[in-house]
């Protein structure tokens, strides 16, 4: 006979905070939820479209340093990956601002090819980090990798030098390795 599994059976506890997750999605999904609406409404008011979608670098970056504060590694990692995209993006949009005129038709068409398929990939990135899977973008990943262990490595330092500071004592060594240059 079959019998139904109790929910504490089935159910696994998430590895990230709903928090992080929400969080990281945001800063993934800044294009569509800051980028899109400034896009609508900056030329309506007399403003450049390419400056509209100069605050969604910014706000994925805010919100990487917020996590990275309160030592969320994956949190951080993830909006830092998304500030980096979104700061190709913006120079993808740049590049067809300014071609757009003087470049041929195929030139114009490929960069917005290129741009819509990257502003896809972004919402894949929200869609996956709001449901706690760990999403990594190819060719940013690595570096983001580089760039979020170096920062919580130097948080970490801080704050042994803040806790030898209360104490009244030296400072413990550190305990990562240094790096090797």
């Amino acid at each position: 006979m079959f019998r139904r599994p109790k929910p504490e059976e089935i159910e696994e506890t998430p590895v990230f905070t709903k928090g992080e997750r929400w969080g990281g999605a945001f800063a993934h999904g800044t294009p569509l939820l800051l980028g899109i609406p400034l896009v609508i409404i900056t030329p309506l008011v007399g403003g450049n479209l390419f400056m509209a979608l100069v605050p969604c670098p910014i706000a994925a970056y805010i919100i990487s340093r917020s996590f990275r504060r309160r030592q969320f590694a994956w949190g951080a990692f993830q909006a830092m990956q998304a500030a980096i995209v979104h700061l190709i993006l913006l120079v993808l949009v740049f590049a067809a601002v300014l071609l757009g005129e003087g470049a041929p038709d195929q030139v114009a068409s490929v960069i917005f090819v290129l741009t819509f398929l990257l502003f896809l990939y972004t919402l894949w990135g929200a869609w996956d980090t709001a449901w706690g899977y760990d999403f990594r973008y190819i060719f940013v990943s690595n570096l983001v990798d580089r760039i979020t262990d170096a920062n919580m490595r130097r948080q970490e330092h801080r704050r042994q030098l803040r806790d030898a500071r209360d104490r009244g004592g030296p400072p413990d060594p550190p305990t990562a390795p240094p790096l090797i240059r």
